[in-house]
């Protein structure tokens, strides 16, 4: 393989080769990303039948309608608090965790291995699986709970106003924790062994270690793992849909889910594109946000 790569890059130039690799992959975005995009763009500035498709124009009609939805508000509030809540928790613990495998532990190798586990493990598998563990028959949460004598009788948290969308929460911490654990250790092992070990010859202590040195090579890093983090989970639609299928009375609906609501039961497409659309001009502002804050980490760094 690596003869005929040789070869044709004899014959091309690296240049021509590499636009020839590269174009497969630019055109697979284009075609399943961009394209698709500016459809529902252009698409939520029209009202379309969703029989037919036929698309009438009514300028901002959409957004205006929107606006005034007070479910559009309500699931914009747990939108933030779903990503909120969970990238924080994730980082924390993200970070917690990669600090303890940094160090010479008996088993570390395995148990750096058997800590991504979770985040391998498909969406549609895990909501499944916490569905059934939460479910007030058959359920084992509600039978511990019950055999430890914290409840009387069982509960269905998922069917619960209350509690449905921070089970999904939870479920959200367990699975996307480890993609943070490797961001760190990745990290973690670049930083200069001499600054650290300098800095405790000066009388510095752990914490004061962590803050002036460790923390600081970090920032980068934590910066573009939230900056993802926030993109994924802020877009993420399988395993919130999945726990309570945006109920009870939308209790778990996020704004991708009340884009497929509004699509399919609803039967305003218009309504939907605009809420794409909107969802994607705040995240722009929120990565035009974070870049910021990743030029003032590398800035500090440097």
């Amino acid at each position: 393989m690596q003869k005929i790569t040789d070869m044709f890059s004899f014959q091309m130039g690296d240049r021509l080769l590499a636009t020839l690799m590269i174009v497969p992959s630019v055109l697979i975005v284009f075609i399943f990303a961009i394209i698709p995009m500016i459809i529902g763009i252009f698409a939520s500035f029209f009202r379309v039948e969703s029989a037919t498709l036929e698309m009438t124009p009514n300028g901002i009609q959409n957004y205006v309608w929107l606006l005034k939805q007070p479910l559009f508000w309500d699931s914009l509030w747990r939108s933030f608090l779903w990503v909120t809540s969970t990238t924080v928790a994730q980082l924390v613990l993200g970070i917690g965790v990669a600090l303890l495998l940094h160090q010479e532990l008996v088993g570390r190798n395995m148990a750096r291995g058997l800590v991504l586990f979770p985040y391998l493990i498909p969406a549609v598998v895990i909501a499944l699986t916490w569905r059934f563990i939460l479910d007030p028959t058959m359920g084992i949460a509600n039978r511990m709970l019950m055999d430890f004598g914290l409840i009387e009788r069982p509960i269905a948290f998922l069917a619960n106003q209350n509690t449905a969308l921070w089970f999904v929460i939870m479920a959200g911490i367990w699975k996307y924790t480890p993609f943070i654990v490797m961001m760190m250790l990745a990290r973690l092992q670049v930083i200069p062994v001499e600054l650290e070990e300098a800095a405790r010859l000066d009388g510095a202590g752990p914490l004061q270690v962590f803050r002036y040195i460790t923390l600081n090579w970090l920032m980068p890093v934590i910066i573009v793992s939230l900056l993802l983090r926030t993109i994924w989970t802020f877009r993420q639609f399988d395993i919130v849909y999945l726990f309570a299928f945006g109920g009870p009375l939308f209790a778990t609906t996020t704004l991708p889910v009340l884009v497929r609501y509004l699509a399919f039961d609803a039967q305003k497409i218009g309504a939907a594109a605009a809420t794409a659309t909107l969802m994607l001009g705040m995240l722009l502002i929120m990565s035009w946000g974070y870049f910021t804050l990743y030029e003032h980490a590398t800035e500090e760094l440097d």
